[in-house]
């Protein structure tokens, strides 16, 4: 077998052949390098975008956030005022109510109630009968009494019903004053907290700034209009007035305070009849005053010939006591009162808003915002990274359009409640706290404007 591992078969290399390789090994390590540089550097500015698009989304739903609590702010104190009306009015009536049991208690007595031959036990008006009897004796005219003194005063001093209506009326200018400054310093405190946010997320890693201009913001200019809320006063309070009237009616004692309690047979000639006729109720004059009225009388009637006819006609008539109270705009009065409150709702643009090209029947408040960072402060060859390109592989570093890197979000706040008792879905308003964020697609408009910003020309 021959040998071919001596030195003196090998067959010599030709000098020009030495090196071939060398080339290659240069090219596919120039490769190698550029590629790994690329890896790096696409890696980098991936995780810067991540980042700025992570914060981008933060300042949107944060700004989203403070939207939807602005809102409910409103609403919660607008159901405050309300409760101060409703306040007022159960004073007003309560007032008017105890003047008229005050007399009540005085007109009795001819009606004999302290005996078993009262009137009413005669007439059998039993409805009334128990009431009478009740006012009749010293217990009842007693606690009538005292309770009068408290609410209405004694001898022209301040009652505590006019206590409770100035207390209402202190209350109701705190609040409309709370509504005032939220809206005066919202823009303020907004354009603070994005940036508060976006800072946040890169805290110690280089700085980031937001857009000052939103892309969209429909708080500021809804549907290219004014503010999505606006300050109802004037006859554009009716809207708080219908629901004050709404609210304080659904308590009976207050709307209506009538009954009337008859004799179970009519009028005849051998027997008469009697009636207790009891009228009362609250009502709100316009915007500026609450009334309530109450009183009540004992009638007798019998039929009785006049002329060559037989009529029914009254034979007695018994006062039961009058209670009138009415507020009064006069500010040095102890009833006064300011009137319907000025406040906060949705704008005559988001009231009648129709949708147009939308699943949704009701107004929706968007904000897209823009975020920036500087492509130097980035992580890349382009910005703090300690990895720079040389030579050639400049080609590969790349540059982002206007020098920094921008992201855009787009947060909505939209109304949910669904009523329990019809399950019906109900229209936003400020009247029930139920405004809620969420973060929602930037829509073309949004992208187009932030192109234009980032200096790109659109196709």
């Amino acid at each position: 077998m021959p040998d071919f591992t001596s030195s003196a078969r090998r067959p010599r290399l030709s000098l020009r052949q030495r090196g071939q390789a060398l080339v290659f090994g240069i090219a596919v390590l120039l490769g190698a390098a550029a590629a790994t540089f690329y890896v790096f550097n696409t890696g980098q500015l991936t995780a810067e975008k991540t980042k700025l698009v992570n914060t981008a989304d933060a300042v949107a739903y944060s700004a989203g956030v403070m939207h939807a609590r602005a809102l409910n702010f409103d609403a919660y104190t607008n159901r405050a005022l309300i409760a101060n009306e409703a306040t007022i009015a159960q004073m007003v009536s309560i007032s008017s109510w105890l003047q008229y049991s005050k007399g009540h208690v005085q007109g009795v007595p001819p009606l004999y109630c302290y005996s078993q031959y009262s009137v009413p036990v005669a007439l059998a008006t039993t409805t009334y009968i128990p009431l009478c009897y009740a006012l009749s004796y010293p217990a009842g005219y007693t606690v009538v009494n005292y309770a009068d003194s408290i609410v209405n005063g004694t001898g022209g001093g301040l009652g505590g019903g006019a206590i409770a209506v100035a207390a209402a009326e202190v209350a109701k200018a705190e609040l409309k004053a709370m509504q005032a400054t939220m809206f005066a310093g919202f823009l303020y405190a907004r354009t603070a907290l994005v940036q508060e946010v976006a800072d946040a997320n890169y805290r110690n890693d280089g700085s980031v700034s937001v857009t000052p201009l939103p892309l969209k913001d429909d708080w500021t200019s809804f549907q290219g209009g004014g503010f999505f809320i606006s300050r109802h006063t004037g006859n554009q309070r009716q809207r708080m007035r219908d629901l004050i009237v709404h609210v304080v009616n659904s308590d009976d004692f207050v709307h209506n305070r009538s009954w009337t309690s008859s004799s179970p047979w009519p009028c005849n000639p051998a027997v008469p009849s009697g009636t207790a006729d009891r009228s009362g109720g609250t009502v709100l004059n316009g915007y500026n005053s609450w009334e309530a009225r109450d009183q009540a009388h004992f009638e007798i009637r019998k039929k009785r010939f006049r002329g060559l006819s037989l009529r029914c006609v009254t034979t007695a008539n018994y006062s039961l006591g009058n209670g009138h109270r009415k507020t009064t705009s006069n500010p040095s009065s102890a009833w006064y009162y300011s009137g319907v409150p000025e406040f906060y709702e949705l704008s005559d643009a988001a009231l009648n808003y129709t949708p147009t090209g939308s699943s949704h029947p009701d107004p929706r408040l968007q904000f897209a915002i823009r975020v920036t960072r500087p492509m130097n402060q980035t992580r890349t060859s382009a910005g703090t990274s300690a990895v720079k390109p040389g030579g050639r592989l400049h080609m590969f570093d790349g540059a982002a359009a206007g020098g920094v890197l921008a992201a855009v979000a787009t947060s909505e706040v939209y109304f949910d409640h669904e009523r329990e008792k019809d399950g019906a879905t109900e229209l936003g308003s400020l009247f029930n706290p139920y405004w809620q964020v969420h973060l929602v697609g930037n829509s073309t408009a949004v992208v187009a404007a932030a192109t234009a910003l980032q200096g790109v020309a659109t196709p």
